[in-house]
């Protein structure tokens, strides 16, 4: 490889810059860390603030027991200045005190000296796909705010992945899997880690609103269990789990006072909302999804008779995964409570899906989602529960009434 490749390369992997008064550690790091990163070295505080300030940085290793500057110092200086940069502490004088202050400035790893080769990539490797993992949020976020125009409500969004822990790992773990070696994570492909990426998303969407708490992953197992019934194969049940999962990804683009609005929406706040399948499906184009699940997030709420959105679809110009995914999703949306109205018993959801036959639904997957339903297995929602790790069904049942239809389901 030329030498202007492999710096391509490095640069491509990340630029981290070490900091450490001792030359033994500094160059023990810049060797561990060469052959796949970019590394700069500096001696001391003062050096470390000017590179940051004149070269792009992602990563700082820092040594807290420097002359000069001292590590807590540099460490609320590195904060206030480059807030998007990681930080690792690398010392051999660590204390409760110390450990406790590096965790306050957002420190990614804490290493006690002396390190090992292992180690020190293990933490890198992690600190960087966080790094990578919260860029592509922001991205992802900004993309989303100059498409729908709610800058407001993107800011929002992103206020609540920094304040809520839950979401705040999922970022942070979006391309690692604890306790799995940095050699075993490189080898995971781009298609998982946008799912992993998406997966938060859509645990963000879910965040904004209760109710909709498990959503996501309650319509994917109901939309497996009628994959499964329909005996097809194994690469589009995986792709109809994986939609059922992501079908409402568009709903990070829609106000949360819409979605948890407890009166009838007006027509204008109807057609906010009814842009969320054609927002989602836009948003995960560049990601390179597969075009059948893009197409599952378009279509989930076309109609068998035509009269679904965004496109007017009909019949079988509607993916048949879009169908199976839509039956999933409306089924969830009838036997859960929402703000604007309580849960259906089993005896009224299961009418719901005969009347919607030929006009909703299609009405051969009725007929094969009804003996799902009719079962009686005691574990469907047992496990329909456990998927989604909570237990949101109203203990009052009895609404009634056109839940399957379009006015209903949000």
């Amino acid at each position: 490889m030329s030498e202007m490749a492999f710096q391509e390369q490095t640069e491509e992997q990340g630029t981290i810059l070490v900091v450490d008064d001792e030359r033994g550690p500094r160059e023990s790091l810049r060797m561990i860390l060469r052959p796949t990163y970019q590394v700069l070295c500096a001696r001391d505080g003062v050096e470390a603030l000017e590179i940051l300030r004149t070269q792009a940085v992602d990563l700082v290793t820092l040594d807290l027991n420097m002359p000069g500057i001292q590590g807590e110092e540099i460490m609320r200086t590195i904060r206030r200045e480059f807030p998007s940069v990681e930080l690792i502490v690398i010392t051999g004088y660590g204390t409760l005190e110390n450990a406790a202050e590096a965790v306050r400035y957002g420190v990614s790893d804490y290493l006690q000296k002396p390190f090992d080769v292992v180690q020190v990539s293990a933490a890198v490797f992690r600190a960087l796909s966080r790094r990578r993992g919260r860029s592509r949020l922001v991205d992802f976020l900004e993309t989303l705010g100059s498409m729908v125009g709610l800058d407001r409500q993107v800011a929002e969004i992103l206020e609540h992945v920094e304040r809520d822990p839950r979401v705040n790992r999922r970022v942070a773990e979006l391309v690692v899997e604890t306790g799995q070696s940095p050699e075993l994570q490189q080898l995971k492909s781009e298609r998982a880690r946008t799912l992993d990426f998406l997966e938060v998303l859509a645990d963000t969407v879910e965040s904004q609103c209760g109710f909709m708490r498990g959503h996501a992953r309650r319509t994917a197992y109901y939309a497996g269990l009628l994959a499964d019934r329909l005996g097809l194969p194994a690469r589009d049940r995986e792709q109809i789990r994986i939609s059922g999962f992501l079908h409402d990804i568009g709903k990070i683009g829609v106000p949360t006072d819409l979605l948890m609005s407890p009166t009838t929406l007006t027509a204008k706040e109807r057609r906010v909302i009814e842009r969320h399948p054609e927002i989602g499906a836009r948003l995960v184009e560049p990601l390179g999804i597969a075009t059948e699940i893009s197409a599952v997030i378009r279509h989930h709420h076309e109609w068998w008779d035509g009269r679904g959105y965004p496109d007017g679809l009909y019949g079988e110009q509607i993916p048949l995964v879009a169908r199976i995914v839509s039956m999933a999703d409306v089924y969830d949306g009838m036997s859960s409570s929402r703000p604007y109205r309580p849960a259906l018993s089993p005896e009224e959801v299961r009418g719901e899906f005969r009347r919607g036959a030929g006009a909703q639904f299609d009405p051969s997957l009725v007929k094969e989602f009804l003996r799902v339903l009719e079962s009686g297995d005691p574990a469907f929602q047992i496990v329909a529960d456990a998927v989604s790790g909570t237990a949101n069904r109203a203990s009052h049942r009895g609404a009634g009434g056109a839940a399957a239809g379009q006015g209903a389901q949000r």
